[in-house]
């Protein structure tokens, strides 16, 4: 697995994020359902044929694995402080269905220096629109801080860090 990074206008392929606890030269892929970040307590899965699922220590999803301890794999993330590697984080927001909302979300994300990936609308009606919204961070700090800059702009109704 390659890590993106980003900066100066191109793209490198570098490797994988250093986390500690992975078995040499094994496959390993991050959870869909719970969206791991650097600074997210971890633990891995190992399935036959796919290598380890990397989830957050809180994810619904393990409770499938409570059976089966011999799976499961004691990890950490090895941060280096000047790590420009981006992930990717999940929110779930709602937010005033008026003109310019969108436009105001999108401006604080990127004042907070993240870049929006993916954007899904859930449920709209004549006040709000409900969205899951990927947003490319350097780790939990950042994503937490970038839901910090949300919640204090009038247009956004709530927004939460999404979980499965």
């Amino acid at each position: 697995m390659v890590a993106l990074k980003r900066g100066k206008g191109k793209q490198s392929h570098v490797p994988a994020v250093p986390i500690r606890g992975l078995i040499p030269g094994m496959a390993m892929h991050f959870a869909g359902c719970c969206h791991p970040l650097p600074g997210d307590r971890i633990v891995g899965i190992v399935t036959t044929g796919k290598g380890v699922t990397i989830h957050t220590i809180d994810c619904d999803g393990l409770e499938q694995f409570a059976e089966t301890p011999e799976r499961w794999l004691d990890l950490s993330w090895n941060q280096d402080p000047g790590d420009k590697d981006v992930h990717v984080g999940r929110v779930s927001l709602v937010v005033v269905n008026e003109p310019g909302s969108l436009g105001n979300l999108s401006t604080v994300i990127a004042k907070n220096l993240g870049n929006i990936t993916n954007l899904k609308i859930t449920n709209r009606n004549a006040d709000f629109f409900e969205m899951l919204m990927d947003i490319e961070v350097r780790d939990v700090k950042h994503l937490t801080n970038i839901i910090a800059a949300l919640r204090a702009t009038p247009a956004i109704n709530s927004v939460e860090r999404a979980r499965n």
